[in-house]
This record gives C-alpha cells, structure tokens and sequence, in this order.
C-alpha cells in the first residue's frame, strides 16, 4: 500500500493529503514548475543580497505558501518523526526539480546553502544585458518609460482615426 504513495511520502502509513498532492504537482509540473522556480530563485536573490546568506528551505516554503505557514495544507493525524519526513521530502523533492532545471542549487545537509542556479544567472544576465541596450540607445534609464508608452499612444490614435 506504501508503493503507491508519492516519493516524498515514503515510510508513512496513511495517504498523503491531498492538498499536498496537489500542491507537489504545481510545484513540478510541466506547465507550471518554472514559475514556482523562477519564484524561489527570486526569493534566494533577494535573501542573500540582504543577509549575505541563503534561507532555510522553511523560510522559502514560507515565502511560497505564506497562507499556510509554508505547509500545502494540513496534516493528517502522524506522529512526529512521519510529519518531519512528510516536511522534508516534500519540501526537497520540489527543490530538486528546480535545481533540475537550473534555477536553483544547494547543498544536501548544509544549513543556508540555498543559492540561485546557472539558469536563472543566464537569465538574470540576459535580462541585464537587454536594459543596458535599451538604456545605451536612449541615453537615460528614465527614457525606458516613455518607450514603453509610444506604442500605446500610437496605437489609440490609429483607432481614433478609424
């Protein structure tokens, strides 16, 4: 009956919940596992700026999930050793397929180690990269606005005239 039950819910004897479970799959699923990363590397970026260290994976799972002090709901009825299990795998497992896709990395068993991955540093770079142009061609970073407001004032005086 245990087999049957997700990787992060091993060695427990009831079911997992099944917010959980459906929480796991938001987490890491196909269509929506990039933005929970790109929301988790985001949070490390900021962390470590501040602090100069990485956050717990509670402190993450916390920023993620605030309305449910970082938990994707409630438990069932299990002693501590299965809650603690239950945390930990659940928590590791999503963290694994954000490190997966390069968004995030730590080290197993090293307290603050959460740091952001090589993807989101690409990312962050080629973003960084772009407002430079942007900025280099028009002279000033308050020109980035008005850039951004052309096109909506050239598109509703071609209405008007329609």
């Amino acid at each position: 009956m245990c087999e049957a039950f997700p990787i992060w819910w091993q060695d427990i004897t009831s079911p997992p919940p099944t917010e959980w479970v459906y929480m796991f799959e938001e987490f890491t699923g196909d269509d929506t596992a990039e933005e929970w990363a790109l929301a988790a590397a985001i949070f490390i970026a900021q962390t470590r700026r501040r602090t100069g260290l990485g956050p717990t994976f509670a402190e993450l799972f916390t920023h993620l999930l605030p309305d449910t002090g970082g938990l994707p709901g409630p438990f069932p009825e299990l002693e501590f050793m299965e809650r603690r299990r239950a945390v930990t795998g659940f928590r590791g497992h999503a963290a694994i397929e954000w490190r997966r896709r390069g968004m995030i990395s730590f080290d197993r068993a090293v307290m603050r180690s959460l740091r952001v991955g090589r993807a989101f540093r690409e990312h962050s770079r080629l973003r960084q990269q772009s407002r430079a142009s942007l900025v280099a061609r028009n002279g000033s970073k308050h020109s980035t606005l008005v850039l951004l407001a052309e096109p909506l004032e050239v598109a509703d005086e071609t209405n008007e005239g329609t």
